[in-house]
């Protein structure tokens, strides 16, 4: 039986055509579908299950069988008054399961939970990042409508609130995540009621009525063509066909798309929707997809050059299609834009850099360096009491020192792996130390460290610690107020240089294939700085560079076949699902600076496991920040490297 159930619409509505490609064995599938790691990471499964103790006489419809369940659901529909959780319906071959339904009469409230936040005083359903969200409860609230259209349903989001506070300690762990799932949530629940639901649960139901029927009538569309029911009615009658949509290609959902095949999967006999999609709608051949395109291209903003025009081989992209604007004193986004396109068209790997205004920058920099990485953690609901939805955890830095003699020291590390224990504050009195022992410049690379430093500051500002004004102090020294600060402005004395800044505005490396992400920055440094290959080809002992984490005769530039190796290919998995391409960017915002070290802090916290276990997730932690650190390192002699030949 082939149902358009509710997570099908949603990929419809990105690209009609994956309806042809899921649930198919034989077609590649580059999304996770670790449920214990989605699970981890998303904290999904433990918000459903605190919505759920709103309503503690609700009824739960387990089970996989279509007919069953929906069987079941009318059984207890019977009832006048009833809460349902996970209701099946049924309608042709549309199919839903619902988060929770209160049925009181033929009055209904149709109430999806998501593990998203919102807040009171800023509700924002109207902009785009929600639609997808409404729109899967409109598709809900149509069938539920299909099936008793008598009924009056008012439908809801229950969402994590940013204006509400935890009074539980340990609010997260309540709901822990089991490895071996035997139900469709897989958590155990610790708790089994509570006592005051608006002061005990961070969530809020949100009528969200007012956006639905916007979506219902049409007047809201996310594939521009068709109205919601038209949407509907071809989605569900091409998907119970079996058939190829044929939806014309669209650059952003292409670039995304997820039925992509690699090179190992091809030769497992694995096949690629993406290249069936382009060959049919765009004759490409074996060739074709070899050819340089503008899918990779760094910070790409213009898709109606494909979209409309369509261009797609950056051999046949001018300066008009990207919009290219030149900046004095640094490279424009264009400029990176079209070296990256011009390089790739002309198989150039050589790099490129605006020597003496990169060699200007870092005439400002004072010795010793150093290099600063965090590791933080969030969630929607609260690790620890009087914390926040979404609150930003940080529990682990480290730390490297460049001294001016070239010596490089791993002068510091600090990691809170404690079931319960709130680390921020700890975490900022142990940085404060090491900082403070000198009065060089700080690294850090991309924004991440500075939020955080911002964060902890209003953690701080509430709070009753006795050193509070010194540590608020020492964060603003380090650090730049952001932007829509409630706060006093400031800019610190020793602001962290954003190293990653400093390579989009002076640096292209085309092995980075467009990335400035510190993990392709590193090995594409090893493929072209002789004096990175030739100092880090020997064990760390020997040219004077100190570990904490590591042997001290590894050597990190490691060269199989006349490939360079991935430094961070080496390092040992903290657990079993450790994947470090999960970075959790597909449904929640607020994990985009999330990845496998949040994962990894989550299972700590929330998952039964042997002090060993807990030890080995911590081992596994520290070589990873370290790398990290040693990276920004190895990138700084780089630059410095370039700046000193000319």
């Amino acid at each position: 039986m082939r149902l358009l159930t509710k997570s099908r619409y949603k990929q419809a509505l990105e690209c009609p055509n994956k309806l042809f490609y899921t649930r198919k064995e034989q077609y590649a599938n580059q999304k996770i579908n670790d449920v214990f790691l989605q699970a981890l990471a998303r904290g999904g499964f433990q918000v459903e299950e605190l919505a759920r103790l709103h309503y503690p006489d609700g009824i739960l419809i387990e089970g996989y069988n279509y007919d069953k369940v929906v069987d079941h659901t009318n059984q207890l529909l019977q009832q006048e008054d009833i809460v349902i959780f996970e209701a099946a319906f049924c309608f042709d071959n549309l199919f839903i399961r619902t988060d929770i339904l209160v049925k009181k009469g033929n009055k209904i409230q149709l109430i999806e939970v998501k593990a998203k936040s919102f807040h009171p005083d800023k509700i924002e359903f109207h902009l785009s990042k929600w639609r997808p969200y409404l729109f899967d409860l409109a598709f809900q609230k149509y069938v539920i409508q299909k099936c008793y259209p008598n009924w009056s349903v008012t439908a809801y989001l229950m969402l994590a609130d940013k204006s509400k506070t935890s009074i539980i300690n340990g609010l997260n762990q309540c709901f822990r995540i089991k490895k071996d799932l035997n139900n469709r949530t897989g958590v155990e629940r610790i708790i089994d009621r509570l006592d005051d639901i608006e002061s005990q649960s961070v969530l809020t139901l949100c009528n969200v009525e007012e956006y639905l029927s916007q979506i219902m009538s049409g007047g809201k569309r996310i594939l521009s063509e068709y109205g919601f029911e038209e949407g509907i009615n071809l989605f569900a009658k091409t998907y119970k066909a079996n058939e190829y949509f044929n939806y014309p290609l669209r650059f952003g959902a292409c670039k995304k798309c997820e039925f992509r095949a690699t090179e190992e999967e091809k030769e497992r006999g694995l096949l690629s929707g993406f290249n069936q999609c382009w060959e049919k709608q765009m004759g490409w051949n074996h060739d074709d997809f070899n050819k340089p395109n503008l899918f990779d291209v760094w910070d790409f903003k213009r898709p109606t050059v494909f979209n409309e025009q369509k261009i797609i081989f950056k051999e046949d992209v001018t300066k008009t299609h990207i919009g290219y604007k030149s900046e004095d004193g640094k490279y424009s986004r264009t400029e990176r834009q079209w070296k990256q396109i011009q390089k790739d068209i002309n198989g150039d790997n050589s790099i490129d850099c605006l020597v003496d205004e990169l060699k200007n920058e870092m005439s400002r920099w004072k010795y010793p360096l150093n290099f600063i990485d965090f590791e933080t953690s969030t969630s929607a609901l609260p690790f620890y009491e009087g914390r926040k939805p979404y609150e930003q955890i940080a529990f682990q830095f480290s730390q490297h020192i460049y001294h001016e003699n070239g010596c490089v020291e791993h002068a510091s590390q600090y990691i809170n792996a404690t079931p319960g224990e709130f680390p921020n504050f700890n975490f900022i009195r142990a940085l404060k130390i090491e900082l403070e022992k000198n009065k060089g410049s700080i690294f850090k690379y991309s924004h991440h460290e500075n939020t955080i430093l911002n964060q902890i500051y209003e953690q701080l500002w509430s709070s009753t610690e006795p050193d509070r004004n010194e540590l608020m102090v020492f964060i603003q020294s380090i650090s730049h107020s952001k932007k829509n600060s409630v706060f006093t402005v400031w800019k610190g004395s020793r602001d962290m240089i954003d190293l990653c800044d400093i390579i989009i505005k002076y640096y292209y490396n085309p092995y980075t294939k467009g990335s400035n992400s510190i993990k392709q920055m590193l090995p594409a440094i090893f493929e072209v700085s002789t004096f990175i290959r030739d100092k880090y080809s020997k064990p760390l002992n020997e040219i004077n560079v100190s570990t904490t984490n590591f042997t001290s005769d590894k050597t990190w530039l490691n060269i199989v076949d006349g490939k360079v190796q991935d430094p961070y290919n080496e390092l040992p998995k903290p657990f079993e699902e450790w994947d470090e391409k999960f970075e959790v960017l597909s449904e929640i915002e607020e994990l985009k600076d999330g990845g496998a070290a949040l994962t990894a802090y989550s299972k700590i916290q929330y998952t039964n496991m042997s002090e060993i276990e807990r030890e080995t997730i911590k081992s596994a932690l520290l070589k990873y920040c370290e790398l990290d650190t040693l990276a920004m390192v190895m990138i700084y002699e780089h630059l410095k490297e370039i700046t000193e030949i000319k």
